[in-house]
C-alpha cells in the first residue's frame, strides 16, 4: 500500500538556469504522483532559478522554495551545530552525492530519508540494481519518486503551462504559416560552441529550402546580431524586435513560448537547449565535453550528436552535413 506523506524535502545545491530548466520534468513528475503533497525545494548552497526568472513556471510545482538557509556550505563546522531547520518532513530527497552536505542535511528531522550518496549506504530505502554511472540526471531523480510511491512512477506528458502574454507575444513574433528551424549557437561554457561560421551555413541553408531561420542569442551573444543579419538577411531575431523589447517580455519563458512555435531546433549543449526542449520541439543537440547519456535535454524527440564519436571533446569535429541531415530528418 503506498504511504501516505504529507511533505517532502527536496535538496540540491542550488541551480543555475540550465540546471532549474533540467530538472524541471523531476518537479513536474513529483508533483503529478504526490498531487497533494507539500513540496519544499530547498537550495542549501547557493540561489535557484526557482525563485527568479523560474518562478512562474514553478509556482503551482513547488509550494515552497528556500535559498536562503545555507546547508552544506561550510560543512565541517556544520556537522558540530544543530540544523538551522527545526521543522519535520515526512521525506527528505539528497539529489547531490557528496558525504559531508548528505550527513548534515540528514541532521533535518525526518520520517524517510532518501540519497544516493555512498552507494546509498545514507538512504533509508534503496534501490535494486540500479547505478548511477550510466545513468541520465532525469533517471537518477526520477527513481527517488519510484522508492517512495511502491517502485511506481507516472510520467507528466502534459506540455508546460505559460502564462498567456508569453503565447500570445509569440504568436505574433512567429505567425503561422511558416516552417521554423531554431538555431541557438551559444553557450555559457565557450568551450562547448560549435563554430559560428557553421551555424550562419546551416541558416543560409534553411533560406534556401524555403525555410525560415529563428535565430536565439541571449544577452551576452548581442554582437552577434549584426554578424550573423548580414549573412543570413531573411533570418528571425524574435527576442530582439522591437515589439518584443517594448512588451517587456524577455528570458527563458519567452524562449519557451517561440520554441513552441518551431519545428525543429538546433542547440550546444546549454541552457537553450533545455528551453526547447520545455517546449517540446523537436530538437538537435550538440554534445562535446559533457557525457550525453548524463545531461541530454528531456526532449520527446531528440538527436544526439557528439562529438566524441569523431574522436574528441572538440566541437568542432562535429560534421557540418551530419547537423544539416539531422534537420531534414526531423522535417521528414
Amino acid at each position: 500500500m503506498k504511504n501516505k506523506y504529507e511533505n517532502i524535502l527536496v535538496y540540491s545545491g542550488g541551480e543555475a538556469i540550465g540546471d532549474a530548466l533540467y530538472k524541471l520534468r523531476f518537479i513536474q513528475n513529483l508533483r503529478y504522483n504526490f498531487p497533494n503533497c507539500k513540496i519544499t525545494w530547498l537550495a542549501g548552497q547557493g540561489k535557484t532559478e526557482y525563485s527568479y526568472t523560474l518562478k512562474p513556471l514553478i509556482n503551482k510545482l513547488i509550494d515552497e522554495v528556500i535559498d536562503d538557509i545555507k546547508i552544506g556550505v561550510n560543512p565541517l563546522k556544520e556537522i558540530i551545530k544543530s540544523s538551522p531547520i527545526q521543522k519535520e518532513y515526512d521525506v527528505i530527497i539528497d539529489t547531490q552525492t557528496v558525504v559531508l552536505p548528505t550527513l548534515i542535511l540528514k541532521k533535518i528531522k525526518h520520517k524517510v530519508f532518501l540519497s544516493a550518496t555512498a552507494k546509498w549506504i545514507f538512504s533509508d530505502i534503496k534501490p535494486n540494481n540500479f547505478s548511477i554511472k550510466d545513468s541520465s540526471l532525469n533517471d537518477r531523480l526520477n527513481i527517488f519518486i519510484k522508492l517512495i510511491n511502491n517502485n511506481q512512477i507516472k510520467y507528466f506528458k502534459d506540455n508546460i503551462v505559460l502564462e498567456d502574454k508569453f503565447i500570445q507575444l509569440s504568436k505574433k513574433l512567429l505567425p503561422q504559416g511558416n516552417i521554423y528551424v531554431g538555431i541557438a549557437p551559444g553557450a555559457g561554457d565557450t568551450s562547448k560552441i560549435w563554430p559560428l561560421r557553421n551555424f550562419i551555413k546551416l541558416a543560409q541553408k534553411q533560406v534556401e529550402n524555403n525555410r525560415i531561420p529563428v535565430l536565439f542569442l541571449g544577452p551576452n551573444e548581442k554582437d552577434l546580431l549584426d554578424i550573423i543579419k548580414k549573412e543570413v538577411p531573411k533570418a528571425l531575431f524574435p527576442e530582439w524586435t522591437d515589439e518584443a523589447i517594448e512588451s517587456g517580455l524577455k528570458g527563458p519563458i519567452l524562449v519557451i513560448a517561440l520554441a513552441q512555435r518551431i519545428n525543429v531546433a538546433i542547440a550546444n549543449d546549454s541552457g537553450t537547449g533545455h528551453m526547447f526542449a520545455l517546449a517540446d520541439t523537436k530538437l538537435i543537440s550538440l554534445f562535446s565535453k559533457h557525457n550525453s547519456i548524463k545531461y541530454a535535454p528531456n526532449a520527446k524527440t531528440l538527436i544526439i550528436l557528439d562529438s566524441k564519436k569523431w574522436g574528441g571533446i572538440d566541437p568542432n569535429l562535429i560534421p557540418f552535413n551530419e547537423v544539416n541531415n539531422s534537420i531534414d530528418k526531423l522535417l521528414r
